[in-house]
């Protein structure tokens, strides 16, 4: 393997720590709460580009940056996330401006709260870049941990009734599910230090030995510990109750943050550790595949038959993570590059989806679909973004949505799986109707009279909240138009994981 230090990679995380501990306990105003959390948010992104654009010019899928004597470690697949974190998150944080500025300016959240709301932002991301970056399993678990604490006081923003239970409901939920993988992580390593002590931790660079040493039964319980806490932390069916709570009452910034980036943990953690196992077992492939399928299925369908226009996001994200997880889980470079691919085609539509329904609510102040229609009107921008993302999401082509979802089809196709197949091509079907029904059902459909009462604007949105959309929106379309500029990244995060396996 070809190891290289960098100096970079342990300084990003403790930017946003730095922003974070200013936002919290500094006197400033609004002003330079906005400037702090900007500067701890696109110099990491910086720091993260570049370390991308280092592992890209090496031509090499066995290179790694290392850090602090291997226990912090970069491939092309640790900075795609860091980058699609502090992307999204200065995306929503921006969006926030405007959206929580509003909702302070109301009293729906204290001034305290507001502080603690973008500290909370950069803690996460902070978090974040330590769970895709520490090479030690249990650790990585504790961070995740950490992280999950800091997003369910996000959901609780808004304090109210609801919003406390579903905050509740997802940090219980996931943090159980991670015991899960504790257990599993437990078994193979009391396994593997009594007959190998060579290795003495389960380093995640190291995971493609195990595949080979440990022992078929063992290797089954331990999947399933981890197909648990990770379908959990994903939010895939059966494990996903917490996800329509959280995802809807949760601020919508918020809930465009959980959809496209925090359920996308859940595939990550699996590519790290079940994957490795998954083409020696042709039972793993199939059980992973089978349960991803139901997720497929059941989350479209309880999706379309949603009257708030929230939880119809939230159940179809429940569907799409399934796709990533049945990519993923196939182990071959066709599944592992179109999961991957999805999770940057899911978190661009799915949170474009989220902060147009958030404009919606900002502008109208309701969220039942049965009470909008004739929104475009007078939302015209919010009303194409939104189909946008609808058209992306259920995989119109020459949409980045399109390339992923084929991506996967063809790569299940490919493994003989031809159930799966049948069952991913028509929930894609079922989303596409979905949600372009809802988007001309709020946006197109007769004026509703909340709609029709609303004052006629010349900006229909403040600009914090429109940049973010139609920056989502045009990489929506750059991706599907040109698929191929993603390639670089997403070809070196699939063969980092292969060259692994292959160990």
């Amino acid at each position: 393997m070809n190891e290289q230090a960098s100096l970079l990679l342990p300084l990003i995380p403790f930017i946003p720590l730095l922003a974070a501990s200013f936002v919290a306990f500094a006197e400033s105003d609004e002003t330079g709460r906005r400037v702090a959390f900007l500067t701890g948010t696109l110099p990491a992104l910086g720091l993260a580009g570049a370390l991308m654009g280092r592992l890209i010019a090496l031509h090499d899928p066995k290179a790694v940056l290392l850090a602090w004597g291997g226990f912090l470690y970069a491939d092309l697949l640790t900075c795609l996330f860091i980058v699609c974190t502090f992307a999204l998150v200065a995306a929503v944080g921006t969006y926030s401006f405007s959206y929580m500025g509003r909702e302070c300016a109301q009293g729906i959240v204290t001034a305290q709260g507001l502080k603690n709301y973008y500290s909370l932002l950069l803690v996460f991301c902070a978090f974040m870049t330590w769970t895709v970056t520490i090479s030690h399993l249990f650790f990585m678990f504790l961070v995740v941990e950490i992280a999950t604490i800091a997003v369910s006081f996000l959901v609780a923003t808004e304090k109210t009734k609801f919003a406390l239970i579903a905050s509740f409901k997802y940090n219980l939920l996931v943090v159980m599910a991670m015991l899960f993988a504790v257990m599993g992580a437990i078994l193979i390593f009391a396994r593997m230090s009594a007959a190998y002590p060579s290795l003495s931790r389960i380093h995640l660079l190291e995971m493609g030995k195990l595949a080979v040493l440990l022992p078929a039964p063992l290797v089954l319980i331990g999947v399933a510990c981890f197909t648990c806490a990770f379908g959990t932390k994903g939010g895939m069916m059966p494990f996903h109750s917490w996800l329509p709570d959280a995802h809807s009452e949760a601020p919508a910034p918020i809930s465009a943050l959980l959809s496209g980036l925090v359920i996308a943990i859940g595939p990550f953690l699996f590519a790290r550790t079940v994957t490795f196992f998954a083409p020696r077992y042709s039972a793993v492939q199939l059980f992973v595949a089978g349960v991803a399928c139901v997720s497929i299925v059941l989350g479209i369908l309880l999706s379309i038959v949603q009257n708030d226009l929230k939880r119809l996001l939230a159940y179809s994200s429940i569907s799409q993570i399934g796709y990533i997880f049945a990519g993923i889980s196939l182990g071959t470079y066709l599944g592992l590059y179109g999961g991957f691919f999805h999770v940057v085609t899911h978190l661009l539509a799915k949170s474009l989806l989220f902060l147009c329904a958030g404009a919606v609510i900002y502008r109208v102040g309701v969220r039942r679909i049965s009470d909008l229609g004739g929104l475009a009107r007078k939302m015209p921008v919010t009303a194409f973004c939104f189909f946008l993302g609808a058209l992306s999401m259920g995989g119109m082509p020459f949409l980045a949505g399109f390339m992923s979802k084929y991506t996967i089809i063809l790569a299940l196709a490919k493994a003989r799986i031809w159930w799966a197949v049948a069952i991913a091509t028509f929930a894609g079907v079922l989303t596409l109707a979905g949600l372009v029904w809802a988007a001309n059902r709020v946006f197109w459909s007769e004026e509703s009279p909340k709609v029709a009462a609303l004052a006629a604007e010349h900006h229909e949105l403040p600009l914090p909240m429109m940049i973010p959309m139609v920056l989502l929106a045009s990489l929506i379309v750059l991706f599907g138009v040109l698929p191929q500029s993603l390639y670089p990244v997403l070809d070196g995060a699939t063969r980092s994981i292969l060259a692994m396996l292959a160990v």
